[in-house]
């Protein structure tokens, strides 16, 4: 009887015991983890101390190339794809229908203007003609009797009327035959090379088929399709500079025609620029590029585009600060290709981090190339 009360004893003694040491222990572990924080917010403030001022590690540097900032004149230019053009590259057809009773010239030939190109059949018209001129004879005997015998007041003015209003009517009729005979002759409205024969002898020609392809290849011209967008930024007079990639060839000309109306289809409005003939080189419709200047910073400073780095939505680029690297955040301008105006944030002096600037950050050491 006597172990069992010391035995309950002793268990009362234990719990009183488990009961008075937790409390301690949760303390001490909120006391272990205060104490942890505190350490571990001195070990990164003496990490950070020691990185700026440790120079017995060369791991910690990074190696980077710089150039200085400097000012320079920046150019944009609105880049397009051309083509040659001509006001005399031309269809040629016939006025009117007929068969194609001769044709005087072939594929390459140069022609002078008025040149006689080919002539349809115009037999019928010739008849009508002959035809007019026998009655027009007689019309004419007619009008000169009567009007001799009005002169003296002899016969009624009707019938000297009618004499005269036949006459002049047969007259109209065959000037509008001969008219219409010297449309069977085909000819060449400007001076230039046959680019192409479409018809041949014996073929109907209906009105407006087109027979032969006239060009005049020393009146060129280069057209292009500018962009909705940038129509407030094309002036007549503006510089541009013309890539023929199958001639190798770069040449300077100038906008002479802005157009007034936007396509509807492309949203795109024509400009034209002045061309000159190189030797016959250039042909109608040969694709060129072209680059018109629409805007130009005489002095400003320009860095390359590769350099931007962007954060939160600012841009950003890294300079040389002693012998770490800084931040510096900056507003950017027009940008062409690969570079871009620098509005603020970099000045002439500014030693700007071109290498190994990918792999930096704010205070970070470095050494150069």
């Amino acid at each position: 009887m006597k172990n069992r009360t010391y035995t309950y004893l002793g268990l009362g003694l234990l719990a009183l015991t488990f009961a008075c040491s937790a409390p301690d222990k949760k303390a001490e572990l909120e006391k272990l983890k205060s104490e942890q924080s505190s350490l571990s917010e001195k070990i990164k403030a003496l990490e950070e101390e020691i990185k700026k001022t440790d120079t017995t590690d060369a791991t910690k540097y990074i190696v980077v190339g710089f150039e200085a900032v400097k000012k320079a004149p920046f150019v944009h230019y609105i880049q397009v794809q051309g083509k040659i053009d001509s006001d005399k590259n031309v269809q040629i057809s016939s006025t009117i229908g007929g068969s194609v009773e001769k044709i005087y010239v072939v594929k390459g030939q140069s022609v002078q203007k008025g040149a006689l190109l080919a002539k349809t059949d115009g037999e019928q018209i010739l008849k009508g003609i002959q035809e007019i001129d026998k009655a027009l004879e007689l019309a004419n005997q007619l009008y000169d009797k009567q009007k001799r015998l009005w002169d003296q007041q002899i016969g009624t003015e009707v019938q000297y009327l009618q004499a005269k209003n036949q006459k002049e009517s047969l007259e109209s009729r065959k000037a509008t035959l001969q008219e219409q005979y010297s449309q069977t002759s085909i000819r060449a409205p400007f001076a230039g090379v046959i680019d192409e024969v479409y018809a041949k002898e014996g073929q109907m020609l209906a009105p407006g088929y087109p027979a032969f392809r006239l060009v005049n290849a020393n009146d060129v011209k280069l057209v292009a399709n500018i962009s909705e967008s940038y129509v407030k930024n094309v002036r007549v007079g503006q510089e541009a500079v013309v890539t023929f990639p199958d001639l190798k060839k770069d040449v300077k000309t100038r906008v002479t025609v802005v157009g007034d109306v936007i396509d509807p289809i492309n949203r795109t409005f024509q400009v034209d620029l002045g061309l000159k003939q190189d030797q016959n080189l250039l042909k109608a419709n040969m694709i060129s590029y072209i680059k018109i200047k629409d805007y130009t910073n005489p002095s400003i400073v320009v860095i390359p585009m590769n350099l931007v780095q962007r954060n939160n939505d600012k841009n950003y680029v890294y300079v040389v600060d002693g012998t770490v690297s800084a931040k510096r955040f900056i507003t950017l301008g027009q940008h062409y290709e690969n570079s871009v105006e620098v509005l603020d944030g970099l000045k002439e002096g500014d030693k700007l981090i071109t290498i190994g600037y990918q792999d930096l950050v704010e205070g970070q050491p470095i050494k150069f190339e």
